[in-house]
């Protein structure tokens, strides 16, 4: 019986142990990956400054007569939300009109720009933008109502081509910087 008890507390003790070891890789792996434990969870880490800007297809469609290039005015959707926690700072879509500028004009952030080069109307892109190519050191503020963006922020923004205008339709009460 003794022997039994002896056999159940050292297989108890290898299990609690292998339990904590594997949490430990875990948490080690985590850190790799961008992240750190915070009293609420695990929370993401931004971007170093210098990285360079991340732009995914998320959607691409079959026939592309046009693609937007450096003097295009165009029409877009986007929703931007912070790296680290996935909060909205500004969304198109949440005020349900597009955003309509001059590629090129620099009336946004170089990283939004760069990212929004070559893209086809009715394509979908992904585009995670370091804070070197965003707002820097000094950060910024979102729409009303929305997240502030702190210093150093790395951003993420769902974007939508929706139209690529001639000058003449780009009317200048509807484009953002003119």
């Amino acid at each position: 019986m003794k022997i039994a008890i002896a056999l159940l507390l050292a297989l108890a003790a290898i299990d609690s142990l292998s339990a904590l070891s594997w949490r430990r890789k875990k948490q080690k792996k985590r850190a790799k990956e961008g992240w750190r434990r915070t009293k609420k969870g695990w929370e993401r880490l931004n971007l170093p400054p210098d990285s360079k800007l991340q732009v995914g297809v998320t959607y691409r469609p079959k026939h592309c007569s046009a693609k937007s290039q450096k003097g295009d005015f165009i029409s877009i959707h986007y929703n931007g939300t912070l790296f680290t926690n996935g909060n909205v700072f500004d969304s198109s879509i949440l005020r349900e009109y597009p955003f309509v500028f001059q590629l090129g004009k620099r009336s946004t952030h170089d990283g939004f720009e760069k990212g929004l080069l070559g893209m086809c109307v009715g394509e979908k892109r992904k585009l995670v933008v370091a804070s070197g190519m965003a707002y820097g050191e000094v950060g910024g503020f979102g729409s009303e109502g929305a997240a502030k963006i702190k210093p150093n922020a790395t951003l993420v923004y769902g974007v939508e081509l929706l139209e690529i205008l001639s000058e003449e339709a780009a009317a200048p009460d509807m484009v953002w910087g003119l």
